[in-house]
């Protein structure tokens, strides 16, 4: 028997039916909880389903346009399929989930690379391989987004209103809690490990982690930092490139992208992530230094967003 590998160039993966770009790696997993069944005098009987079933999704992906996952933290499921194969007889093969809700949201932006966003969902449907337009194919026909990628260069900080150009890396998480309901209640074979609803757990924790480099930032004392309450200022803005001051002149360049096609542009180029809170709190600082290095500050700080 021939078996054909897999490899990259070959896979696609849809997200709720539309393609998603840009992807470095994608990983899938699940376990099933048993427990053992001891009789008296007898010792092991057999086993059973301890808990509730629940899979994991992740996918790691660079910034290459207006990310649509973010919106995916309300209260309705996504489905996604990757499709990896293709059999000797024509067949197409898919890796697939559904019932899946988004609980981590991480983007990470640092000055050796392109900024990337990582994605991890909750299963808690189906999960697994199937063949193309099978059950578990959730492929659709929406193209590939045209792509146009951003660096570095591409990322605005401010903190309490002030810009800074000494930031070397930024990262921000969001953590989203879903709690699954069961119920006693009769199911069908497709639905009877499945939960009756999914609902969020509110507020979602927003982390944000910044490094920088010393220059005229003074560290905070720790114990003034707890009592003074005060809520600092943190903006994240990702844009696709900056309108040139030449381009006021209307001389026929414009914002292109990887197929050399103008894209639409707002004047100071276009927002591909863009993050502000009035309502942060400084929860960790450190300093690090090394004979290699200069002085860099790493700080923290949580928000929280409720469903309002």
């Amino acid at each position: 028997m021939s078996y054909n590998a897999s490899p990259s160039y070959e896979q696609i993966f849809y997200l709720g039916g539309t393609g998603v770009s840009g992807i470095r790696d994608i990983s899938a997993s699940y376990t099933v909880g048993q427990k053992a069944v001891r009789l008296l005098g007898a010792g092991f009987a057999r086993e059973i389903i301890s808990e509730p079933l629940r899979g994991e999704f992740s996918l790691t992906r660079d910034m290459v346009y207006v990310d649509p996952v973010l919106q995916l933290t309300g209260e309705q499921p996504i489905s996604g399929t990757l499709l990896h194969a293709v059999e000797l007889d024509g067949a197409e093969k898919v890796y697939g989930f559904n019932t899946g809700y988004l609980t981590s949201y991480t983007v990470n932006c640092d000055v050796q690379d392109v900024p990337t966003i990582e994605s991890t969902f909750s299963v808690f449907g189906q999960m697994g391989s199937g063949v193309r337009e099978g059950e578990l194919d959730y492929s659709g026909t929406a193209p590939i987004q045209t792509l146009g990628f951003v660096n570095h260069e591409s990322v605005f900080l401010t903190y309490n209103g002030s810009g800074t150009n000494r930031a070397v890396s930024v990262s921000q998480n969001y953590n989203i809690n879903r709690i699954p309901i069961y119920t006693i209640d009769q199911k069908t074979d497709l639905t009877k490990y499945a939960p009756t609803e999914v609902i969020t757990e509110y507020p979602i924790e927003i982390t944000t982690d910044f490094t920088i480099d010393i220059d005229d930032y003074d560290t905070a004392n720790m114990i003034d930092n707890v009592r003074s309450g005060i809520y600092e200022t943190i903006g994240v803005e990702i844009r696709l490139g900056r309108k040139a001051d030449t381009l006021d002149d209307n001389d026929g360049e414009c914002l292109k992208d990887n197929n050399g096609e103008c894209l639409g542009d707002d004047g100071d180029g276009i927002t591909r992530y863009e993050f502000l809170s009035t309502t942060g709190h400084l929860v960790s600082e450190s300093i690090e230094t090394s004979i290699d290095g200069v002085l860099r500050v790493n700080l923290q700080f949580k928000d929280y967003y409720n469903k309002d």
